[in-house]
């Protein structure tokens, strides 16, 4: 008699099923963003004192506000809002700490020890006290949540450009390309950097989702945009005192922050299984 063997079971999505919901909540996310730009059901900042604190689907999607704001519309805008703050900030972390992690990869010795004990002393400044610390200087507004999370996020690609970076140079690729005579600098564009990009890519989603977190949490102290642009933070901060008459003011919100997070999480983590030969299913 043959024996049986049994087959292991595969997902019903794939084994991919992180990556695929992160694509669909992001895009969701992303999209009524965009859409925001153009249309929205109610201008979002219009106030209509006889139609304030009604309940969703009485007036909306998701109701409004003590104002007589709609809270969908609101919504809308303060995802355009907060991405673009989050995009922003990550983009300014990987510029700066993608540079300065692979020159650290490149240069070993003072300049590596140098750029490592920068990003030990910047990392141990959360994002929260950057901004409080800036907010100080310049005021609140778009500019302090953009420089805090920046200034946050650029340790971070450090790290990881840095240990991504190592593992390039230790390839028979770039020993031969030092062989032949190229400069740290060349071998750093023409090898390191192509190698490296996906790697910076996934851990830069991840970031983003994190960084929209942050933003609500300084929206939520002030530190952030400014009335009357909206933002989820500040959404949640307002529905404080209607917690009991309108929990909806804060239900909205607190749920979009949630989702926008959640999805590009899971991107991240669903693009890192895909992609990174030790883990699972990775290509």
């Amino acid at each position: 008699m043959s024996a049986i063997v049994d087959k292991p079971r595969r997902s019903w999505f794939g084994p991919h099923v992180r990556l695929y919901l992160g694509m669909v909540i992001t895009a969701l996310v992303v999209g009524l963003a965009v859409l925001s730009l153009v249309w929205t059901p109610a201008p979002p900042t219009k106030m209509r004192i006889a139609m304030k604190l009604k309940p969703p689907l009485e007036s909306g999607l998701a109701g409004t506000d003590q104002f007589g704001r709609d809270i969908f519309s609101l919504l809308m805008t303060g995802a355009w809002n907060s991405l673009s703050i989050a995009l922003i900030s990550v983009l300014i972390g990987v510029t700066v700490g993608v540079a300065l992690g692979t020159m650290a990869a490149a240069k070993r010795g003072f300049i590596e020890e140098a750029i490592m004990r920068f990003a030990d002393v910047v990392f141990a400044f959360p994002a929260i006290i950057s901004a409080i610390m800036i907010a100080a200087l310049i005021g609140s507004g778009a500019l302090t949540p953009i420089l805090a999370i920046g200034l946050f996020n650029i340790p971070v690609f450090i790290r990881v450009s840095r240990a991504l970076a190592q593992r390039v140079w230790a390839n028979d690729f770039c020993l031969a390309a030092q062989a032949a005579g190229k400069g740290a600098f060349r071998i750093t564009t023409d090898h390191v950097l192509p190698n490296i990009a996906g790697g910076v890519a996934i851990q830069a989603t991840i970031q983003i989702g994190l960084a929209i977190l942050v933003e609500a949490g300084l929206s939520f102290l002030g530190l952030s945009l400014a009335p009357p642009s909206p933002s989820w933070g500040r959404m949640l901060g307002d529905a404080q005192t209607y917690l009991s008459q309108a929990p909806w003011m804060a239900i909205a919100p607190g749920i979009a922050v949630a989702v926008a997070v959640l999805g590009f999480n899971l991107l991240g983590d669903g693009l890192r299984d895909k992609f990174d030969p030790r883990t699972e299913g990775g290509a």
